[in-house]
Formats: structure tokens, C-alpha cells, sequence
């Protein structure tokens, strides 16, 4: 009974660290984020700062994800632009893509198949454009950052293209990262 209850407590720490890790290293990937020039003169935000996120929810659970995607997010958003009145809609996509990813895991029987994989983060990072654009459209209502609503729905296309190129990225390191990780962590 000990044993077990020790087993369970050194699995918590280890989700705890892993976690913390990862929303770290979530921030310092956000700003490697590269922008690029997309068409009708928004900017298009390529970066791997969802891989971190995505670790965690295989690893620990979806709600460890989203927890995980949420600190990361939240503390990139404290450092570079403070508190504002749509912080929460540019944290959202960060938890939403640990729930996605940690329930599609899951539902997958945990396969590290890259085909599955492929799926998975494709749909996660659907989801991820779709709120990420939500948040741009809202912004642009309260504050009129962006040049038109036009514009934000014209750059559709070349956010969901990039999305799934970065989620076919993750999908080909995801099976290295988890089985490395795998009999390294033993979580």
C-alpha cells in the first residue's frame, strides 16, 4: 500500500516538474516565433511553441496540458504585450490545443503511429487558427489593430496552411520526443 502511494506521489512530482518545464520552455519558443508577411498586409506567426504543450497532454493528460499550455501562455502574454481586455483569447488556443491533443491521445489508444499523430495535431492546430483568428477579429472590434476584418478573413487560408504544416512538423519529432522521453521519465 506504501509503495503504491509513493509510486503515485513520485509520478505527481514528476508531472509537476515536466509541466513547468515545459511552460518555460513554451515562452522562450513563442518568442522564436517567426512572423512573415502574409497577404493583404497582416502578419502570420509561425512558431513551435505548441510542441511543449502538446508533450505534456500525451504524457500527464489533457487537463496537465492545458494547464501547462495555460501558464505558458499567460506568462508570454504578461511579458510581451501585459494584461488586457482579450488576454484570456490569446490564452484559450494554448489550453484548448492541451485538451485536443491529451483526449485525441487518448482516443487513439495512445499511438505514436506519425499517421495518427498527423491527425491529431492537425485538428488540434485547426482549432488553435480558428480561435486564434477569433481573438484577431475581436481585437480588431475593441482596439481596430488590424488594417480590416477583410483582411483578417483573407489571411485564413495562409494561417490554416501554416497550422498544418507545423502540425505535420510536430507529428514527424513526436514519436523521437516520446519514446525518449518514455524511458527517461517513466511517468
Amino acid at each position: 500500500m506504501q509503495k503504491a502511494k509513493n509510486q503515485k506521489s513520485s509520478n505527481n512530482i514528476k508531472m509537476i516538474c515536466l509541466a513547468g518545464v515545459m511552460a518555460a520552455l513554451y515562452v522562450c519558443l513563442d518568442f522564436l516565433a517567426v512572423s512573415v508577411s502574409a497577404p493583404f498586409g497582416n502578419n502570420l506567426k509561425i512558431s513551435i511553441s505548441g510542441l511543449p504543450v502538446i508533450i505534456v497532454a500525451v504524457f500527464c493528460g489533457p487537463w496537465w496540458g492545458a494547464a501547462t499550455g495555460f501558464i505558458g501562455a499567460f506568462i508570454g502574454q504578461l511579458i510581451t504585450y501585459g494584461i488586457s481586455a482579450t488576454t484570456v483569447l490569446w490564452v484559450l488556443p494554448a489550453v484548448v490545443r492541451g485538451i485536443t491533443i491529451g483526449y485525441l491521445f487518448r482516443a487513439f489508444k495512445k499511438s505514436t503511429k506519425p499517421g495518427i499523430l498527423t491527425i491529431e495535431t492537425c485538428v488540434s492546430s485547426l482549432i488553435v487558427t480558428i480561435l486564434n483568428t477569433g481573438a484577431m477579429l475581436i481585437e480588431q472590434k475593441l482596439y481596430g489593430y488590424y488594417s480590416s476584418y477583410l483582411a483578417i478573413f483573407f489571411a485564413i487560408p495562409s494561417r490554416l496552411i501554416a497550422g498544418i504544416l507545423t502540425a505535420i512538423v510536430f507529428s514527424l519529432m513526436l514519436p523521437t520526443i516520446i519514446n525518449t522521453l518514455d524511458k527517461h521519465l517513466k511517468i
